[in-house]
């Protein structure tokens, strides 16, 4: 997969299939948007490309601070998994957010992407105050030479339009299974493993240390049944992670700061400095703090117990 990251000097020469959107949370909706893509890109022979920003849009425009349920990195390596040719991580700034609708599909998606066909969900809006639509894209489709393919937007059990709102809505709630039925996949976490306080291995529960960056949606803090990939390895480790703030640990240098925290079965490796990616199936507890050492490795043998349970009756 080709990249062009936080940088406006783009000239692909291919002709080619867009879609473009904000993809902050990949999920079933993005997914449809993406099999629609490649489809369309396979029967006449485009190239496939992924338009997205570099900063969420609601982030400058309104001044927000909206999390994403996956970060821009964690966005790029399943896109590359799904075989993308190009993606695009454009800068945004003012000088892009006044751009109307017309200008943003003449100056950036023909002019620098080579854009051939556009595929949209339903309710596709861009450029400034959202002049960009469905009627404008098929309003200047014979006049600029693209195609147009307009999709349905994905819904729920109870025909709710799925959304990354929605998920979020999930995640604060901890309800893993219907966030990862919405997405389609399973929310993870990936990070450097970084050093902690190592109490846990003290405890006889060592634990690789994520600290995820504040633009990273986490979900409700707790105790999590998980399993976890290393580096590119196909092997997924069981896993019993801490989502939080570890309360019960008092004068850490990283007091306070959101952290995740996996505790692998049957592993004892040091994997300092690798990458992982750790993946959340259920809710099993809050986090607590607790008044001593000795009880919280008493709750820590019981979600150990409860959490290897789920995991072997989830993958039979």
């Amino acid at each position: 997969m080709i990249t062009f990251i936080n940088t406006t000097d783009i000239n692909i020469t291919e002709k080619t299939a867009v879609v473009i959107g904000k993809f902050d949370g990949e999920h079933r909706g993005h997914r449809k948007l993406f099999r629609t893509l490649k489809d369309e890109a396979n029967k006449k022979g485009l190239k496939t490309v992924v338009f997205s920003f570099r900063t969420l849009p609601s982030n400058v425009v309104k001044n927000k601070h909206t999390t994403q349920i996956f970060t821009n990195v964690e966005r790029r390596k399943k896109l590359e998994e799904l075989g993308i040719d190009y993606y695009i991580e454009y800068p945004f700034d003012m000088n892009i957010a006044r751009l109307t609708g017309e200008e943003f599909l003449k100056d950036i998606l023909i002019k620098k992407l080579g854009m051939a066909e556009i595929v949209a969900g339903d309710d596709a809006a861009f450029g400034y105050k959202k002049s960009g639509n469905i009627e404008l894209l098929n309003r200047l489709s014979k006049d600029l030479g693209f195609d147009v393919k307009i999709i349905t937007k994905e819904k729920d059990e109870f025909q709710n339009d799925i959304s990354s709102t929605l998920i979020r809505a999930k995640l604060d709630e901890g309800d893993m299974e219907e966030a990862n039925k919405l997405l389609g996949g399973v929310y993870s976490i990936s990070g450097i493993v970084e050093e902690g306080n190592k109490l846990g291995a003290k405890l006889g529960f060592p634990t690789l240390n994520l600290f995820p960056s504040s633009g990273k949606h986490l979900p409700k803090s707790g105790v999590y049944a998980s399993r976890v990939r290393i580096g590119d390895d196909d092997t997924l480790y069981l896993g019993l992670t801490n989502v939080g703030s570890n309360p019960s640990i008092k004068d850490d240098k990283k007091d306070h700061i959101a952290r995740v925290e996996t505790y692998l079965y049957n592993f004892d490796a040091s994997l300092y400095g690798r990458e992982i990616e750790v993946y959340l199936y259920k809710y099993i507890r809050p986090e607590i703090k607790f008044d001593s050492l000795e009880a919280l490795k008493s709750q820590l043998i019981k979600d150990k117990e409860e959490v290897l349970n789920f995991l072997n009756s989830w993958a039979n």
